[in-house]
Parts: structure tokens; C-alpha cells; sequence
């Protein structure tokens, strides 16, 4: 497979690692290649008419874009999509105290009540069938605080996926991983399971029905209580 390359084509900036970072993307992006092998350093270094130091830094640029993978001896190949590069900048954002678990949730409370309300006109049979598994597994794992996570997660991304909307799952698995590590108070999670469970069924019930606001309104509850339970949750 080949990428085609703009070249020096479009006005270069002073910052060229950047120009060149952006330049390959643009081509990565037009050609819509998974694992593919891009040209080598030497070639891309003459295509665009830089220096193979440039091409270095635009490379190592790429790579925390998350767009390519630079191993030694294959050079760099493109990436396959992954929500790896936000989840890693949320944590990053979180370890340096620039940001809470109430921030977090504003975020989820920004997000997820438009979300829920578009899986209520979008869903098919299969992602109710999908919520209904994951409050089963809930259901049949009370007391187990990795099973119960891993359902109440799987019970959110089911519904974003309800959307048909794939951008929607750009913001909601970053934010179901970054909770997972938040979550670091097993007996205060377990004893909120129940209402976890009442409220994830009514927001299903209203999806199912194809009631947007009915599951704006149970996405709401459900994500002020979270907020309340903070304490219990994160510590």
C-alpha cells in the first residue's frame, strides 16, 4: 500500500517537526490506511524536502498524536484507532491535580444526558439486548466489586453505542477508563449497587421506549447521585 504525499507543497512555518507532523497526517488521514508501512526516513525526508532530524521529531509528534507506531528496525507504521492517547492525557491531566472526580463527572453530566437522549430515537434491538446483559451480569454479581464495574462500564458504553454515533464513543471510553481507576473504594462501590441497578434499568426502560426525555431525565438522577455518592466511591 502507498501513501501519496503532499510534499512542499503547501507554505512551510519555522516550527518544521510541526509542519511535517501535520503534512503526514493530512496523508494518513486522505488514505485511511491501518497498518500500513510508511516510507522510510531517508524517503520522507527527501519528499518533503527536510532534514532526517526533522523527519525524527515529526515522527516522535505523531506518535503521541497516536497515529503511528515507531518500532526499531520497521520504522513507523500507521496506528490502529485507539482511545489510548486521551485516556493517557486524562490521567496525566488528573495525577497533576489539575482536575477532579466532580470535574470528571461535569464532564459525564455534559455528555452523557444529549447521549442517552439520542440512543432513545437511534437504538436497535441488539443495544437494549446489550444493557440488559450488563445489568444481568450486575444483578448476578453483587458482591463481586470487579464484575459489578466492569458491568455498570459496559452498561454506559452500551448506550453510547445506542447512539450510532462512533464520535460518541470517543468521549466514553476514555472517561469508563479513567473511572475505572478512580473508583478505588470497593465496599462504599458494592453498597451503592442497588440504586446503581435501579437507575441503569429505568434509563434501559426509557431507551427501549424510545422516550428521549424520559432517559435525559433517568440519565440525570442517575449521574447527580453519583456526584452525591462521591465520597463513597473515590475516597
Amino acid at each position: 500500500m502507498m501513501i501519496v504525499m503532499t510534499g512542499q507543497s503547501a507554505s512551510r512555518p519555522a516550527r518544521l517537526p510541526v509542519w511535517l507532523a501535520d503534512r503526514i497526517e493530512e496523508d494518513l488521514l486522505r488514505g485511511q490506511l491501518i497498518d500500513a508501512q510508511l516510507p522510510t526516513e531517508v524517503a520522507l525526508a527527501e519528499s518533503y524536502g527536510v532534514s532526517r532530524q526533522v523527519v525524527r521529531e515529526a515522527a516522535r509528534l505523531l506518535e503521541d498524536r497516536g497515529l503511528v507506531n515507531i518500532r526499531p528496525g520497521r520504522g513507523m507504521t500507521v496506528a490502529a484507532p485507539s482511545v489510548a492517547a486521551i485516556v493517557q492525557r486524562y490521567r496525566s491531566v488528573l495525577r497533576r491535580d489539575r482536575a477532579s472526580f466532580a470535574q470528571l463527572m461535569e464532564l459525564r453530566q455534559m455528555i452523557e444526558l444529549d447521549m442517552t437522549a439520542l440512543a432513545a430515537r437511534n437504538r436497535t434491538d441488539e443495544d437494549i439486548a446489550r444493557m440488559r446483559a450488563a445489568l444481568a451480569d450486575a444483578r448476578a454479581n453483587l458482591g463481586d466489586y470487579e464484575a459489578c464495574l466492569a458491568a455498570d462500564l459496559a452498561f454506559h458504553l452500551a448506550v453510547a453505542a445506542a447512539t450510532q454515533n462512533p464520535f460518541v464513543m470517543t468521549f466514553v471510553e476514555p472517561i469508563n477508563t479513567v473511572l475505572r481507576d478512580m473508583y478505588s473504594e470497593p465496599i462504599g462501590y458494592l453498597a451503592t449497587q442497588e440504586k446503581t441497578l435501579q437507575e441503569h434499568g429505568a434509563i434501559a426502560d426509557a431507551i427501549a421506549a424510545g422516550d428521549a426525555e424520559a432517559a435525559r431525565a433517568g440519565a440525570a438522577a442517575h449521574l447527580a447521585r453519583v456526584v452525591d455518592d462521591a465520597a463513597e466511591l473515590v475516597g
